[in-house]
């Protein structure tokens, strides 16, 4: 292979793997057994120090980050409020899902 082209080849081998996704999520959280939407949970990426949020007074809440890859893989979240079961779960990036907490007993 010429030189010209090893570096051709190179350099877009080093740009392809150095790519960044954006991540963006959205979701509900709800009460299992009422189906009602539940405020002020915590939702976390728990890859993400600093990714962080509380959902609305409809149970609504929306993460963001950045991933690196070719693709965007799923973002993990942690879900957590006094009174329930801490749920660990992943959701497709640009995805929605709707969360469904049990209380603890």
């Amino acid at each position: 292979m010429k030189p010209r082209y090893q570096f051709i080849f190179i350099t877009s081998l080093l740009f392809l793997t150095s790519c960044d996704c954006y991540q963006r999520v959205q979701g509900k959280v709800v009460d299992l057994k009422s189906g009602l939407p539940l405020e002020n949970v915590s939702v976390s990426n728990p890859v993400k120090e600093n990714s962080k949020t509380e959902t609305d007074s409809l149970g609504q809440f929306e993460l963001a980050g950045i991933s690196g890859g070719f693709s965007c893989p799923p973002m993990s979240v942690v879900v957590e409020k006094a009174g329930f079961k801490r749920l660990e779960t992943s959701i497709p990036a640009g995805g929605f899902q709707v969360i469904k907490l049990e209380k603890s007993e």
